[in-house]
């Protein structure tokens, strides 16, 4: 009997921590300052991606790292699909994440602080002439990275027949192939994945589609520590001051 009673009290206790381990955390429950702060990382490269060892490499893994280190808080990083980042952040999964702003964000989490403002650009061939504005694009194929915000105009327009890739290189492949028309991303992800992956800059022509877009530092309502985003404002300034931003984004925009 002992045996048995002893096999129904470790049964109950996995239960109840598998059952905590899926449901949101809940106010109040974000922890103390020693407490790892969770962050959603979409991956998406550059922003967050694995590398060919496995190891957990990006602009904004390198922007988790420099916070850590300047706020004291320990931090834990969590590669997710650009979806799941949003949902966790919402939903309490995860404290905190960087996001492009959006009004949907702004109003289901806690902004703390802007990171950088960019541009979004759209990418066309050189030897295509058609103006690179969304009304003129309407009928033609337009790569974006799927599930990302890029501003009102592109979320609202019906026009444009919207092709969702999983990163820039993706979509970069695809113009040079004539499979879309155009490509709208960010000049951080436009410039990096150029360089890093040797698509030769002189093919391409480009427009500014939006100056100024705001990237966000999201704290969750739910498990977020409000602590914790004192501390990582308080990081981000520094690094804005000294430059740190700019060199890691590789832009002159960070705000």
């Amino acid at each position: 009997m002992t045996f048995f009673r002893g096999l129904v009290l470790v049964l109950l206790v996995v239960s109840v921590y598998a059952k905590a381990d899926e449901e949101p955390v809940m106010p109040g429950q974000g922890g103390s300052i020693g407490t790892a702060a969770v962050f959603a990382i979409p991956d998406v490269w550059p922003w967050g991606f694995q590398d060919d060892n496995g190891d957990v490499q990006g602009s904004l893994i390198g922007l988790v790292d420099r916070l850590s280190t300047l706020s004291g808080v320990p931090v834990r990083a969590q590669l997710l699909p650009l979806r799941r980042v949003i949902l966790d952040v919402t939903r309490g999964r995860a404290q905190f994440a960087f996001l492009f702003q959006s009004p949907e964000l702004d109003e289901n989490t806690i902004p703390v602080d802007t990171v950088l403002q960019i541009n979004l650009l759209l990418l066309a061939m050189r030897d295509t002439d058609f103006p690179l504005t969304l009304e003129r694009l309407a009928g033609k194929r337009v790569g974006y990275v799927r599930g990302t915000y890029l501003g009102e105009a592109f979320k609202s327009d019906e026009a444009v027949l919207k092709v969702p890739v999983y990163n820039i290189r993706q979509a970069i492949d695809m113009l040079l192939l004539g499979r879309i028309s155009a490509v709208l991303a960010s000049d951080h992800n436009i410039a990096m994945t150029i360089d890093a992956y040797g698509f030769p800059a002189e093919e391409f022509r480009e427009q500014e589609h939006v100056k100024g877009q705001k990237a966000r530092l999201y704290m969750s309502p739910i498990s977020g520590n409000p602590e914790h985003a004192r501390l990582f404002k308080e990081a981000l300034q520094h690094m804005r001051d000294n430059g740190e931003l700019q060199r890691i984004f590789q832009t002159s925009s960070a705000q």
